[in-house]
């Protein structure tokens, strides 16, 4: 990791749960990173947290769904620190509803996470490489899941994986594209790209995605990650060499049944 002592990432999603995770371990070991989310005052408790750490924390409000914000976001990024070296795409929502229910709020719902977990890694690595090709290298790490490979049948607690699946088959898919546009162009040996894979991982996600009972009810009887172990995740695929290139890392719980 000494290679990006002081250099600069950007991690979506950064106010909680995967996103604090990685943001601790990156300044841990030197990066300075900009920590976007919504809820922009977590991110600053954060950086408050960690103000004596080997890197330093920043923060600043995008909405990664939203277009005109990440652009603003990496243009303010662009004019503080000169671009963008690693972009973590973290940010991600789920919720507890079924694609054949009906309802308005069901459809903005189902267009949310087709908006955050897809078009968002579409936006925010359109706008890093933006910066990365002038700088001469870059690495970009995409949060998926194994919900991106496998579709698990609903049981009780989830009762459908509903469009979830989906966009995170469509980062498996935007992933690779991106990683073929990559190795065909100027950049290819210089700009890396991971899919990192995590099953069940102990978050409050599934309170904010509107599981009736409490985080620990939900992963009571099931394996599960901790955030920290994703982080581990995404600290080794940037410590491999530069002619090394892990394109997709799964990680599931020991015993996981998925």
């Amino acid at each position: 990791m000494e290679k990006w002592r002081g250099k600069i990432a950007v991690v979506t999603g950064a106010s909680a749960g995967i996103g604090i995770s990685i943001v601790k371990s990156l300044v841990s070991y030197g990066v300075n990173v900009v920590g976007f989310a919504r809820r922009v005052e977590k991110v600053e408790e954060l950086a408050n947290e960690l103000k004596d750490a080997a890197g330093k924390v920043y923060a600043y409000k995008c909405d990664v769904a939203d277009q005109e914000s990440v652009k603003a976001a990496f243009q303010w990024v662009e004019e503080q620190f000169g671009g963008v070296d690693i972009l973590v795409n973290n940010a991600g929502v789920y919720k507890f509803i079924r694609i054949l229910d009906e309802g308005d709020a069901l459809n903005n719902d189902l267009k949310q996470i087709v908006d955050v977990n897809l078009m968002g890694v579409i936006y925010c690595t359109r706008a890093a490489f933006a910066t990365m090709k002038k700088r001469d290298y870059g690495y970009i790490v995409n949060i998926n899941s194994i919900g991106g490979h496998f579709i698990p049948f609903p049981t009780e607690n989830v009762p459908s994986y509903n469009i979830y699946s989906a966009s995170k088959y469509g980062v498996t898919a935007t992933n690779e594209v991106l990683r073929q546009e990559l190795a065909v162009s100027e950049f290819g040996e210089k700009i890396r790209i991971t899919s990192i894979s995590p099953g069940e991982v102990k978050t409050d996600m599934v309170e904010v995605a509107g599981f009736p009972g409490t985080v620990d009810e939900y992963f009571s009887c099931i394996p599960y990650l901790l955030p920290e172990d994703i982080a581990e995740s995404v600290i080794y695929v940037l410590s491999t060499p530069s002619r090394a290139n892990v394109t997709e890392l799964m990680i599931r719980p020991t015993a996981e049944k998925v």
